[in-house]
């Protein structure tokens, strides 16, 4: 369910600004060393109280629990009011300040820390991935893609497309034993349907909200797998964790409500909160139409989460090993302030658990 948004009343930070924010703040202020004593017991007053939370795009499946957290009251509980504003580059906008909070990837988060880039890891988002491929209706081995058209990512450089080689090849489909071309359509997945059904393109990745056009086409789908593979993680700027340590903790432990909400009874179960979700979902002005009818248990990629915002070095080590990335040792400290909201919560940092899919 990637949905977007028809009315935005939320801000957007600009890419050319953001990229020049930061190469800025990959330098100049020196941070204090460590996280903050967090204590027992519950967390301090917030420090800041006004939170703004970056996206890369407004998609109501990534970013739900914001949405859910906001309506259900569990960040006014906890003192906070919430902004999310979207951001050409989450990473840049978070450290340099213009926003406090945000959602990457986990190859982008990691390829900026060992850039010097003053940000820390505060905890998973998405703990799962799913890699869903169709092909033209002709289509029915990985030798008729030769010579061809493919999409495995929307933009040159996700390392994104490094996953989504592996697991084709994990699933028969290996397309580097074809002579394909790989081309980059634009960062959303409605790009790559675009070219599907114009018959540009052989093979795409697809979303849920891709499925219809891509049947009513003739596609067929010859892989649908679900890997534990951290997806997206949230981050917020070293110094501005260490300044705000109650705020930040008090902002996770609303967040891991409302992805409780949003998963429960469990994930892989149908969500027994959805049409509760899915009137929130439409008060903020997204499409659930075609959600209405649904009696799949993907209804709301709950899927994707990890009621307890998994994250820890295992999931850091299997995204650089599976992205093709440089070696780096990860920081577990960034984790305290997840680990201190999960306490509060009677939650661990178990790693998620493997699903029946699709």
């Amino acid at each position: 369910m990637r949905t977007t948004r028809n009315r935005l009343g939320i801000a957007v930070v600009g890419g050319a600004a953001a990229l020049t924010l930061l190469a800025a703040c990959a330098s100049s202020t020196p941070t204090p060393e460590g996280p903050v004593d967090l204590g027992d017991g519950e967390p301090g007053a917030a420090e800041d109280t006004s939170i703004t939370v970056a996206i890369p795009f407004p998609d109501i499946t990534m970013y739900s629990m914001f949405v859910l957290a906001t309506d259900l009251g569990y960040y006014e509980d906890e003192g906070l009011t919430v902004e999310v504003i979207t951001a050409d580059n989450v990473t840049a906008a978070v450290a340099s300040g213009s926003a406090d909070i945000g959602v990457e990837s986990t190859g982008t988060v990691i390829d900026a820390i060992r850039g010097g880039v003053e940000i820390d890891l505060v905890s998973g988002h998405y703990c799962r991935q799913n890699f869903d491929f169709a092909v033209q209706s002709d289509v029915t081995s990985v030798e008729d893609l030769d010579g061809t058209s493919i999409v495995l990512a929307g933009t040159p450089g996700d390392p994104a497309e490094f996953q989504r080689a592996q697991v084709l090849k994990e699933e028969g489909w290996d397309v580097s034993s074809i002579n394909a071309e790989i081309v980059y359509p634009g960062p959303g997945s409605e790009s790559w349907t675009e070219f599907f059904v114009n018959d540009k393109i052989t093979l795409q990745p697809f979303y849920a909200d891709d499925r219809a056009a891509l049947e009513e086409h003739g596609a067929n789908i010859v892989v649908e797998s679900l890997r534990n593979w951290a997806n997206d993680v949230q981050i917020a700027g070293t110094k501005w964790a260490q300044e705000n340590p109650n705020t930040l903790v008090r902002f996770l432990r609303a967040t891991l409500k409302a992805t409780d909400f949003m998963t429960a009874p469990a994930p892989g179960e149908f969500p027994e909160n959805a049409e509760e979700a899915l009137d929130i979902y439409e008060a903020n002005d997204f499409d659930v139409a075609e959600l209405r009818d649904s009696d799949s248990v993907w209804i709301l990629d709950g899927h994707l989460a990890c009621p307890n915002l998994y994250f820890d070095g295992e999931a850091w080590d299997t995204t650089i090993e599976t992205q093709k990335l440089e070696p780096l040792e990860f920081d577990d400290e960034q984790l305290v302030y997840l680990r201190k909201a999960q306490d509060l919560l009677g939650l661990d940092n178990e790693g998620p658990a493997t699903l029946t899919y699709p």
